[in-house]
């Protein structure tokens, strides 16, 4: 009778402890996969030759060997910025003036996507934007007139704006002056 409790005891504590592995490898994976992804994105190579730490970079028009994205859009322009409020606001201005769609996006160091503005909610005025972190800004920075405050939920982030570009080589003096009225800076700088 003992020999049947101890094996039923050895099977209760092998299924407990998968179960308990099971649970805290999904849970170490549903946190740190978004942000080891979003550490890539803005640290790694890509960010690096782009140079976009608090700057707009405009990566060219997606191709058939174009693969930074899993499977990018070929009818869409983006620009991207590495936001870092470490030192002070951000200040993110755009005024595409554009007929189709145009968006741009905020994601926090997690990839949670905290804002995003487009083409029907701007209606037609410039995106004037003054990034600061959730604990507050270094700093007295005074926020510039007309600019919308936007708290981010971490230091660092990224930015993303999609162009729509349905016909980009007809279109593409429009879509590429439209795209590259993004700016991202640092308050110093502004």
């Amino acid at each position: 009778m003992s020999n049947w409790t101890n094996t039923r005891r050895l099977w209760l504590y092998r299924i407990a402890t998968l179960l308990t592995t099971a649970v805290l490898a999904h849970l170490l994976t549903v946190w740190a996969v978004p942000r080891l992804i979003m550490q890539v994105l803005m640290n790694g190579p890509m960010a690096q030759q782009m140079n976009m730490r608090n700057q707009a970079a405009f990566p060219p028009p997606v191709n058939a060997q174009s693969r930074t994205v899993v499977m990018p859009s070929p009818d869409l322009l983006y620009s991207v910025c590495v936001f870092d409020l470490r030192d002070g606001p951000v200040r993110v201005r755009a005024a595409p003036q554009l007929p189709g769609y145009w968006s741009i996006a905020l994601y926090s160091a997690n990839s949670d996507n905290f804002f995003v503005r487009n083409d029907r909610q701007a209606q037609g005025a410039p995106i004037d934007l003054w990034l600061v972190p959730a604990g507050g800004a270094k700093g007295n920075s005074p926020v510039p007139q007309g600019a919308q405050v936007v708290v981010s939920p971490s230091g660092t982030g990224f930015l993303l704006m999609r162009v729509l570009a349905s016909d980009y080589q007809a279109d593409q003096v429009l879509l590429e002056s439209g795209r590259r009225t993004l700016r991202c800076e640092p308050a110093k700088a502004v």
